[in-house]
């Protein structure tokens, strides 16, 4: 839900955004300018925050919170 994403913090945002575009966490990581297993613990994090269990469902709320 919007409030959901609202609790997350503008990088574990831009994070979310990457993985519903589709994108690696090797891809984020160099977008991002962070490597690539703050990347994977960044993502482990928000899946925790937003209680879901897999990257598919990440991307599925945040383009339906967009």
């Amino acid at each position: 839900s919007r409030k959901a994403l609202d609790s997350l913090s503008d990088r574990e945002r831009d994070i979310a955004a990457l993985v519903a575009q589709g994108l690696a966490n090797r891809q984020i990581a160099a977008r991002l300018f962070l490597s690539e297993g703050t990347v994977r613990n960044r993502i482990s994090d928000i899946l925790d925050k937003l209680a879901l269990d897999n990257r598919t469902q990440l991307a599925i709320t945040s383009v339906e919170c967009r």
